[in-house]
């Protein structure tokens, strides 16, 4: 109170430095640059990459071009900064040789039909800058009949398309809780100094990704903002309604006084509980999960830090303004709610019970999307080349079989003829593809050694029947990885293919762990916070069954889930929307101490209820409007899902967790410490009390 205009400033010099930490973060766009260290595959992808150059690999289709023209544009993309290699069949065979007189396993490689293909092997990987720029540059130089494809382009046009969007999201965000503030919020001046406090919050959040790590997942550059305005709105409305219920008796600064002093605790009771989900993010294989869960939770951690600073310094300045633009509040009571709910409460709690039928068999049977490329969107022109690509090419997933110089000459001919017979491999493709190993290796050709071998490293290229996503292509790579197991730290399968199924199984042994720990961090939160045994059984309970429902009901929608919900969403539905829960449980214990169950049911649900369903539209205000007006599958899907859980949750703790407690009173006073015992009322004169009121 005494240090608000110091406070201001201080928190405005600040914004300066952490703009410049957001403008030189980088933003990777590669997931499978998360994927853990350990694995055989992203060590064999490290090793193609520094070895061989193979940084980021894109696919060029050509077509109704002669051979010497494509050996023109060949030599052109060559030349572009930041591509390392450019693999056609001229570096293998001369034009002059007819393709009659070539092996057809080598034609059959390059040609199909009129059309043609090369790999671009860039520098550095995909997702980097200098890869940026080169996929531009090279755009430039393609004329018609060509179909750029590959991860390079696709990552580039992802970014371009980000970058786009951006300022659309936080502008949605911005107008959508704006509207809400403005009909939930006494006065109309109060929304912007909410925002204003939460915003400066965010970008110190964002900024500081650049001082702490230097760069920053797309995913979470992209609802980072969003989801930490609206997970953390609702401790800026516990203070600010505070604040009003205070000023009726009290001059502004004694008021401030009051109403940090009376919500400080309850506000940072409610932070732990959504820093403890993100928290449990930051224990995934998949370094995913812990960008956006550190992000988060560092997020979460600063905003109470300027609401309970920042936010009552600028309301205390502009109290007068704020007393200038009352307005009456537009939010409905819950009279009705409450009064169905008290009076049907064993009724309501066995439909409690029976829901989770439905919610865990939708969880079990829905449909999870791990192709990255489907969640990309379709209007991105690499993948409308791809789906050209495979008309002619029907093959164009492949993975790579890296060795060192411990690996033997017939080692690897006897691995090569194993991988060829299993099920699912089209060809393996290697130095021995196009030199006999009885010729000497100094009359073999030197960039036909070069593609192969280089640094005691030598690949094989596995390319697959069917595409990366088929149970089929699952199947041979696991067959693949049991034939080198005995090679182990000597022999690396990697690639696209491999990578993809890596994420898969990370992802699915990840959500686990996070369900777990998410669930039992909280658990103690609030154990520790009621000093109880079934309130958290309680509380965690209905969040678990709505989370059950958001993420099972795309199953009955007939949907499909993108893959980061599977450990996402329970995470932040949980640590986010637990909070509407404490408020209830918090508002019915202090009704309990001068009425009968039923009836402190009733005025807790009453009193509580505008703030809850604020909160709830509060987050769903704040993501909504990514999925609106975002073209990127990913981010539309996560959104929506963290839109509809706030609803979800909602309806669980207005309608049918009240149920749950009244049902479970004496079983709750028992194993709860200071648990206010419940004043008995004969029933009729309960349904009489709460008709009057």
């Amino acid at each position: 109170m005494k240090s608000r205009i110091a406070i201001i400033v201080l928190s405005l010099i600040l914004v300066i430095p952490a703009l410049s930490g957001i403008v030189k973060t980088q933003i990777n766009y590669d997931i499978f640059a998360y994927l853990p260290e350990k694995l055989p595959s992203v060590q064999g992808q490290n090793i193609m990459n520094k070895v061989f150059g193979f940084g980021g690999t894109g696919i060029l289709m050509v077509k109704n071009q002669t051979d010497v023209e494509v050996e023109n544009l060949k030599r052109k993309l060559e030349q572009v900064d930041g591509v390392e290699t450019v693999n056609w069949i001229t570096d293998i065979a001369d034009l002059a040789v007819p393709r009659e007189f070539l092996p057809e396993e080598l034609v059959d490689q390059f040609y199909s039909g009129n059309s043609t293909i090369m790999q671009i092997q860039f520098e550095e990987e995909a997702a980097s800058e200098k890869t940026h720029y080169a996929v531009q540059e090279i755009k430039n130089i393609l004329g018609p009949n060509t179909y750029f494809a590959g991860t390079p382009p696709m990552l580039s046009e992802l970014r371009q398309l980000l970058e786009s969007e951006k300022f659309v999201y936080a502008v949605s965000a911005i107008g959508f809780i704006l509207l809400l503030l403005g009909l939930t919020l006494p006065s109309l001046f109060i929304p912007f100094l909410i925002l204003f406090s939460i915003g400066v919050s965010i970008i110190y959040n964002l900024g500081l990704a650049y001082y702490l790590n230097g760069s920053m997942s797309y995913v979470t550059a992209a609802i980072a903002g969003a989801l930490q305005l609206g997970v953390t709105m609702d401790f800026s409305i516990f203070l600010v309604h505070r604040y009003e219920e205070e000023r009726k008796t009290k001059e502004k600064n004694e008021a401030m006084i009051a109403a940090i002093k009376h919500t400080a605790m309850a506000i940072l009771t409610s932070s732990a509980t959504a820093v403890a989900g993100f928290l449990a993010m930051v224990t995934m294989s998949l370094g995913l999960g812990e960008d956006l869960g550190m992000t988060m939770a560092r997020g979460i951690l600063l905003s109470v830090l300027m609401i309970l600073t920042l936010l009552p310094s600028f309301i205390l300045v502009f109290d007068k303004w704020i007393r200038e633009y009352q307005h009456r509040v537009m939010i409905p009571n819950f009279h009705l709610l409450a009064k169905f709910v008290t009076n049907r409460h064993k009724l309501v709690f066995v439909v409690f019970l029976l829901l989770f039928i439905p919610a865990f068999l939708g969880f079990k049977n829905v449909h999870i999307v791990y192709d990255l490329e489907q969640l990309m969107p379709k209007t991105l022109p690499s993948i409308q080349n791809l789906d050209e690509i495979k008309k002619e090419f029907t093959s164009t997933d492949s993975a790579f079989l890296v060795m060192d110089s411990k690996i033997s000459d017939q080692e690897r001919l006897k691995i090569k003829q194993q991988i060829g017979e299993i099920d699912g491999i089209k060809k393996v493709i290697g130095y021995d593809t196009f030199a006999d190993p009885a010729i000497p290796s100094e009359f073999v050709p030197e960039n036909l050694k070069n593609m192969f071998i280089k640094d005691q490293y030598n690949y094989m290229l596995v390319q697959m029947e069917y595409g990366s996503y088929d149970e089929r292509t699952t199947r041979a790579i696991q067959q693949i990885n049991k034939l080198t197991e005995p090679y182990e730290g000597h022999m690396y399968l990697t690639g696209q293919a491999v990578l993809q199924n890596d994420l898969t199984t990370t992802v699915r042994d990840d959500m686990k762990k996070v369900d777990v720990i998410s669930v039992v961090a909280v658990f103690l939160i609030i154990a520790l916070a009621f000093r109880s045994v079934a309130l958290p059984v309680v509380l965690v309970g209905g969040i678990e069954l709505a989370i059950l429902f958001n993420q099972g009901l795309d199953f009955y929608l007939g949907r499909s889930m993108p893959f980061i919900g599977t450990f996402a969403i329970g995470a932040i539905q949980l640590g986010s929307t637990i909070n509407y829960a404490i408020l209830l449980v918090t508002r019915y214990k202090e009704e309990l101490m001068n009425y009968p169950k039923e009836e402190a049911m009733y005025r807790a649900i009453t009193a509580s209820g505008e703030a809850i369903l604020s909160s709830a539209l509060a987050l769903f205000a704040a993501v909504i409007g990514i999925w609106l007006f975002s073209d990127i599958t990913l981010l539309r899907d996560l959104t929506f899902m963290i839109a509809r859980g706030a609803i979800i949750s909602l309806a669980v703790i207005l309608f049918l967790l009240p149920a749950v407690l009244l049902t479970l009173e004496s079983f709750i006073s028992k194993t709860t410490f200071g648990w206010p015992k419940a004043k008995s009322m004969k029933e009729d004169e309960t349904l009489s009390e709460l008709s009057l009121n």
